[in-house]
């Protein structure tokens, strides 16, 4: 025998036995198939709009972008300004350093030249000194040994006279006449003269020089009785005979 099952009662009892959550689930679902979806030309608008402000925010980061390279070239512009400016004042600096340590360098080498001819005057100087000071003491060691050598004759012609005063009478006033001259100098000379007779501090003129007597006795050779006048140069002379 066939059953006839009602399709109705069918999903009464299907739809009684059923949960609340697979009741929901069914009505959403029964929604979205009746519900009309959008049009394809508004899904076009929804995407146009959507790259619109993409490229709306890409636009406004760019710009963004912008300004700060801007800014930036504009910080570099003005510190490439500074950095020459600076250059600029430190190249003035330096070549006015190195106009003055120029002058400085010629002023030293000068002074150098000037030091240097100063040293090699008084190195020359000191050598004329040194040689003055060589013959300054050989002539006061000529002179001392002049004046010991003419202290010696003085002692010797003192002697002669008081022999000659003590042995020999006076002579006449006719061979008072001087006929010797005494010269001093490195090697004592004996000159003949024919003089006639003279005195002390009395100036005489032999070979072209000036003498002074200094005074007058016997002739200095043994048995030899003529008059000599011992002869000195210069006051200096005199007075050094006269004192001894």
């Amino acid at each position: 025998m066939r059953t006839v099952t009602n399709p109705d009662r069918h999903d009464r009892a299907a739809h009684r036995g059923s949960s609340p959550e697979t009741a929901d689930g069914l009505g959403g679902l029964v929604r979205r198939v009746l519900t009309p979806g959008p049009s394809p030309e508004e899904r076009l608008e929804q995407l146009l709009a959507e790259r619109r402000r993409e490229l709306d925010e890409h636009a406004a980061r760019f710009d963004a972008s912008i300004a700060d390279l801007e800014r930036r070239e504009e910080l570099l512009r003005d510190s490439r300004a500074s950095v020459e400016r600076m250059l600029r004042l430190r190249t003035s600096d330096l070549e006015a350093r190195e106009t003055e340590l120029t002058d400085f360098l010629r002023d030293f080498t000068e002074r150098e030249s000037r030091l240097a001819d100063d040293e090699a005057d008084l190195a020359r100087r000191r050598g004329e000194l040194g040689a003055v000071e060589l013959k300054r003491a050989a002539v006061e060691r000529r002179e001392r040994e002049l004046t010991a050598r003419e202290e010696r004759v003085t002692d010797v012609e003192s002697q002669l006279d008081d022999i000659d005063t003590t042995l020999s009478p006076e002579q006449p006033d006719a061979a008072q006449s001087t006929q010797l001259a005494f010269i001093p100098g490195l090697d004592y000379r004996l000159v003949e003269i024919g003089h006639p007779a003279l005195s002390r501090g009395q100036a005489i003129e032999l070979e072209g020089e000036e003498y002074l007597v200094a005074r007058t006795g016997p002739s200095p050779l043994p048995g030899d009785r003529r008059r000599c006048a011992y002869l000195v140069r210069g006051v200096r002379d005199v007075s050094l005979a006269g004192s001894s």
